[in-house]
């Protein structure tokens, strides 16, 4: 075979290449599984959760055995060494420790600090739970919102091509001389004024797309404007679920920020006890060996050692009022923190009823306007059917387009908002992943 058509062949397949890679399509499970492992806030809080373990084994070191080792060699100058011509000292001298302390007793700073730490690492596991929901939600706000740009989009290409046959179809009639040129320049401006909504939609599904990149975390492919995928789901659900006091009594249950709050609070009580201690007794003991040099010269052994052990007591009964000062800052520290879990059960009680005000909105927008899209449709097919009998005009025709191509998108409109609503409760609710689609949630009357 010659080797010319195989060149063709072979541009061919790095094409469909290309394409396959510029037509990757997402379901609404693999944006949150891409956000999970890439969104730059969950995986701050991941580090965030990692260094508080770690702070757990710095607070257990106070409670484990220490050894240290330190000593020090010195050479001295003759000069340093002699007084008068004689030999007072050796010109060798060093010191050598080697000791293991173990603390006894700290009148439960230790244990305190440690408690601290454990609840630090819950804190931080709640933290990263809150940003992981908080991504999850704008993942799915952005993905639904890229679907009704899609949707969007389609209504409206879908209104162009009634428009641009309107006016092919004008155009034929003045030919034939049935119609006057009026009726073909109002086709014409109907047809420019859609095209403007046209090319926003257009605009919005880019943007849409952006930024569910964004909340994905994804990187723009080199070389492109907008992202490399396009989303397949529905904007179509079942309502669900459940009452204002339910939702309300599994926000208080669930929500990360709520349970972070309240730790915080045992934190700082925690830490109080830990700062009392520092006017209390501590207790502790060490055992371990010594070495030093014998600086006299006169003597046969150059140097002594051996083992030691003893217990060591302090108590500090006045450090200039650095402890009360340190307990007053816990105490207010603590006094915060439950002002804090009040202000954070006021914001997401806040989020629950504006998500489901919002869900019965979009439901009842979304009942009306499709009985609405019937009945706009009938009155277009009806306003065609007397035109061609001559008991409509032209005008009649535009209208009814363009009040079904509006109907559509007021359509559209309410189930984007009840797609987003539903996942704002879910968010509100602290349970953004106990479902495949947050549509699965629908709200009854919340009383």
């Amino acid at each position: 075979m010659p080797r010319l058509p195989l060149l063709p062949c072979l541009a061919a397949i790095v094409l469909a290449a290309a394409g396959a890679r510029a037509e990757r399509v997402l379901t609404l499970d693999d944006c949150l599984s891409i956000a999970r492992r890439q969104n730059p806030d969950v995986l701050i809080a991941a580090k965030q959760w990692e260094q508080a373990r770690a702070q757990v084994t710095t607070a257990r070191g106070a409670a484990l055995p220490s050894v240290r080792a330190d000593g020090y060699y010195q050479r001295r100058e003759r000069d340093l060494a002699t007084t008068g011509g004689l030999n007072q000292n050796r010109l060798d001298d060093y010191n050598l420790n080697l000791l293991a302390s173990q603390n006894f007793y700290s009148s439960g700073a230790v244990r305190a600090r440690i408690a601290a730490a454990k609840l630090g690492v819950e804190i931080a596991r709640q933290q990263w739970r809150a940003a992981r929901d908080a991504a999850a939600l704008a993942v799915r706000l952005s993905f639904y919102q890229v679907l009704a740009a899609q949707e969007s989009l389609g209504v409206r290409s879908e209104s162009l091509r009634l428009l641009e046959a309107q006016v092919r179809d004008q155009d034929e009639r003045l030919r034939a001389g049935t119609v006057s040129s009026l009726n073909v320049s109002r086709a014409q401006v109907a047809l420019a004024s859609e095209r403007p909504s046209f090319f926003q939609a257009e605009n919005e599904l880019v943007t849409a797309r952006l930024a569910l990149a964004q909340a994905m975390g994804e990187p723009l492919a080199a070389g492109r404007a907008a992202p490399d995928f396009r989303v397949r789901g529905g904007l179509d659900g079942a309502v669900a679920s459940t009452g204002l006091e339910d939702c309300l009594r599994r926000a208080r249950a669930n929500r990360p920020e709520i349970q972070a709050r309240q730790l915080e609070i045992e934190v700082q009580e925690r830490l109080v006890i830990a700062d009392k201690a520092g006017n209390r007794p501590q207790l502790s003991g060490y055992a371990g060996y010594q070495r030093f040099s014998q600086n006299d010269p006169g003597t046969k052994v150059d140097s002594f050692g051996g083992f030691v052990a003893g217990v060591r007591f302090d108590w500090t009964l006045f450090d200039g009022l650095a402890t009360p000062g340190r307990v007053r800052a816990t105490t207010a520290r603590a006094s915060a923190a439950r002002q804090a879990l009040r202000a954070a059960e006021l914001a997401v009680e806040t989020e629950v009823r504006t998500a489901l005000e919002l869900l019965r909105q979009a439901d009842a927008t979304v009942a009306s306007q499709g009985r609405t899209i019937g009945l706009s449709r009938e009155a277009l097919r009806l306003s065609l059917d007397n035109f061609g009998a001559g008991l409509a005009t032209q005008l009649d025709i535009l209208q009814a387009q363009v009040d079904l191509t509006r109907t559509r998108v007021i359509e559209l409109g309410g189930r984007s908002l009840r797609a987003a609503a539903a996942a704002r409760l879910l968010r509100a609710v602290g349970t953004p992943d106990t479902l495949e689609s947050p549509l699965a949630v629908v709200v009854r009357e919340a009383k």
